[in-house]
């Protein structure tokens, strides 16, 4: 009994459950080829269905010609070669700028500080409104200058007057009437120089006057806006030490009806530029609106790194909707209308010898490739110059789908 209970309770050899693992693993593996064959083998099987009907796409009947199936056709959109007047032109990309010369700051002709500061940034001026007034004390004594040579040269052109009532008469002697003639001249010419002084302060003829009559100084002095526009920026505040030329300036003003579309152009194009030519801009912000503008400026230099050259256009902006630095671009006429054949961008193909190519329907299921002439491209169409002629029908879609597919088909 211990003998036999040794035996029983024995661990198993290991190599001796390898033989019955592999015949298991065996009869597994035929049963998935036996159910792959009649799977592939079952008429029911999609893939063998798809290998039984193959779709028929199209076939060579000649060179350069395809004969396609009428469900095909159909989505090729054939149609006729419509004429359609093309504008030559040129396009490029720049931005929108003030323009510089209706943009000024507004700097005080004057030294002194900051009294009053009637507007903000984006406030709308007319032309003469104060923007500032700047307290001057040189102005007083200027003021006092003008006033003190105004009642001198009074009194000498009162004694001057005198002078010669009595000479005419001989009452006085000739050298007296002289000394009032040079009184009269020196007082004439300290009263100039004082004016024109006190003109220096940017004081108009009037206010100058009203100086001499009223004897009253104002020694703050106002800062007006040199035409209609509006302040874009405002650096200035009360109390703030001023000068002439010292930048910022405490206000500045552009007016933002007429603006610049600057942008740089290929110097190989310039031949097509002229002044006054119109331009079409465009900015990101409003897609669907057209600025009117006409080219103002073409440069005189070409940048000798990109070999371009600056044009630019004033642009028309009543509402006031541009901004300066906006990305926009711009179309310029450059010539007359040209009416040519056209078709959409879709039918045409490039192929691989770099040439342009069209499918040209010569019934109702067959195309032939034909090379053609391209130009300009202007909503959706493009120009064709040589190759088409009006009336002719044309694959009008997927015009690089048949050039493809010609490569691919036999025939």
């Amino acid at each position: 009994m211990s003998g036999n209970n040794k035996v029983k309770n024995a661990p198993l050899n290991a190599g001796s459950t390898r033989p019955a693992l592999l015949a298991t693993l065996g009869v597994a593996l035929v049963g998935c080829v036996v159910a792959g064959i009649y799977y592939f083998k079952s008429p029911s099987t999609p893939a063998r269905q798809a290998s039984e009907t193959p779709p028929v796409l199209a076939a060579k009947v000649g060179r350069d010609e395809l004969q396609m199936v009428p469900e095909q056709v159909a989505e090729l959109k054939v149609g006729e070669v419509k004429a359609q007047a093309f504008e030559q032109q040129r396009e490029a990309i720049g931005i929108i700028d003030l323009n510089q010369d209706n943009a000024v700051q507004v700097f005080s002709p004057y030294q002194g500080r900051i009294g009053q500061l009637n507007v903000r940034a984006g406030d709308d001026v007319s032309k003469g409104q104060v923007l500032y007034t700047v307290q001057i004390p040189d102005l007083a004594q200027a003021a006092s200058a003008l006033i003190s040579t105004s009642g001198n040269l009074r009194v000498a052109n009162e004694t001057l007057r005198r002078a010669k009532a009595l000479a005419e008469s001989q009452s006085i002697p000739q050298k007296e009437l002289q000394q009032n003639i040079a009184d009269q001249q020196a007082a004439d010419a300290a009263y100039r120089a004082a004016r024109k002084t006190i003109e220096l302060f940017g004081l108009s003829a009037h206010d100058i006057d009203t100086i001499e009559t009223t004897r009253k100084v104002d020694t703050e002095m106002p800062v007006r806006s040199p035409f209609a526009g509006r302040v874009t920026a405002r650096a200035g505040a009360v109390g703030q030490l001023v000068q002439p030329g010292n930048a910022p300036a405490p206000v500045a003003v552009a007016n933002l009806q007429h603006l610049w579309m600057v942008a740089n152009v290929p110097e190989s194009e310039l031949a097509s530029y002229r002044l006054g030519q119109e331009a079409k801009v465009k900015v990101q912000a409003y897609p669907d609106k057209t600025f009117n503008g006409k080219l103002s400026y073409i440069g005189d230099t070409t940048d000798p790194v990109t070999h371009r050259i600056v044009v630019r256009a004033d642009v028309a902006d009543p509402q006031h909707l541009l901004k300066a630095q906006m990305l926009a671009s711009f179309v310029i006429r450059v010539g007359t209308t040209v009416t040519s054949p056209a078709v959409p961008q879709n039918a045409l193909a490039r192929e691989g010898d770099g040439s342009m190519s069209v499918w040209v329907a010569t019934d109702s299921v067959r195309f032939k490739r034909r090379v053609v002439k391209t130009g300009l491209i202007q909503n959706g169409m493009v120009q064709v110059t040589e190759g088409l002629k009006v009336g002719e029908k044309v694959a009008q879609d997927k015009g690089l789908f048949l050039s493809n597919l010609y490569l691919i088909t036999t025939n």
